[in-house]
């Protein structure tokens, strides 16, 4: 049931029937190939791969053995569930054994709030790149691609010139699981586009085009916009993915409705999306100036801003 044999079908199934993309079929193997070495060092033959007493075991041992936070446990486990739906499916596991209603659950870990970076630090990281050069031009208009509508690395580096519409101002997304979306074509982002491809030479279908001449690489963009960031000294951990964090936040506080922004990047869910609901203490400083209270401090016998009187330290007034 755990053969390699078994194992390389449902990576082919989930590539050719279920749709999923070679990142996540590799993810999965990764997976099942830690579910395989735990059967072979704590259970000779498993005969049922749902049974709950054995996955509490391998909980155990991807927290105490390999040390693995919840939410990769917790991916360990969906993958391993949609390994027994495939193994029920081409009728290897009776489903009237399956115990997965008796898997338990995990406590939710408090989500860590996206890192973002602020209109100045991105205004910086935006006049890095040196636009004398095509290299400067094409990494200028990668940074406003993922700024401006939020693009996954991934999808950067699928992108095809085909893909740019400029008629009906949009361009064709090629996102996670084969889901295909559009999203806008700013005319500063145009702009950035055709001035790039006036020294863009290569022949491939690809936009983006490495020093090389081949297809831009995911760790060719991580690379470039760490440099960026080390060049404008901002004082972050910034990637890619942090870009996109920082477009969602930016126009959520500019008044953008959250299904707007699940739609613009591409989630499945909008559970994914509110994790951009986080405000930070500017925003609560900010939003205090309009309380009502603010007009009733005359009312009250007080002069000063509130803002500012709770800067004053306990016990330095008059009379405390």
């Amino acid at each position: 049931m755990n053969s390699e044999t078994t194992i390389m079908d449902f990576l082919s199934y989930a590539q050719m029937v279920r749709g999923c993309r070679p990142k996540t079929a590799e993810a999965y193997s990764i997976d099942l190939n830690v579910w395989k070495t735990f059967c072979a060092v704590r259970y000779s033959h498993v005969d049922n791969p749902s049974k709950a007493k054995m996955v509490v075991d391998y909980i155990r041992y991807l927290r105490v053995d390999r040390k693995n936070a919840s939410v990769t446990v917790g991916r360990k486990l969906a993958t391993l569930s949609a390994f027994i739906d495939f193994l029920i499916l081409m009728e290897l596991f009776d489903s009237k054994q399956d115990e997965r209603k008796k898997w338990p659950k995990l406590l939710d870990t408090p989500k860590r709030l996206p890192t973002v970076l602020n209109n100045p630090e991105m205004q910086d990281l935006l006049t890095q790149p040196d636009t004398s050069t095509i290299l400067g031009r094409r990494d200028r208009t990668i940074l406003m691609l993922i700024y401006s509508v939020g693009l996954r690395v991934s999808e950067i580096c699928s992108l095809q010139l085909k893909d740019i519409n400029r008629n009906d101002g949009r361009i064709l997304i090629s996102g996670k699981g084969g889901r295909e979306r559009y999203v806008p074509l700013d005319p500063i982002v145009d702009e950035a586009i055709r001035d790039y491809l006036l020294f863009r030479t290569s022949e491939i279908s690809e936009l983006f085009v490495s020093k090389k001449g081949g297809a831009l690489t995911p760790r060719a963009i991580q690379f470039m916009v760490k440099k960026f960031a080390q060049q404008a000294q901002i004082d972050k951990v910034v990637t890619p993915h942090k870009l996109r964090h920082t477009c969602a936040t930016h126009l959520l506080q500019e008044g953008a409705h959250l299904v707007s922004i699940q739609k613009l990047l591409g989630h499945k869910s909008l559970t994914t999306t509110q994790i951009y609901l986080h405000i930070t203490i500017t925003d609560l400083l900010e939003l205090s100036k309009k309380h009502p209270m603010r007009k009733m401090r005359t009312m009250m016998g007080l002069i000063g801003d509130s803002v500012t009187s709770f800067q004053i330290p306990y016990g330095s007034r008059t009379g405390t």
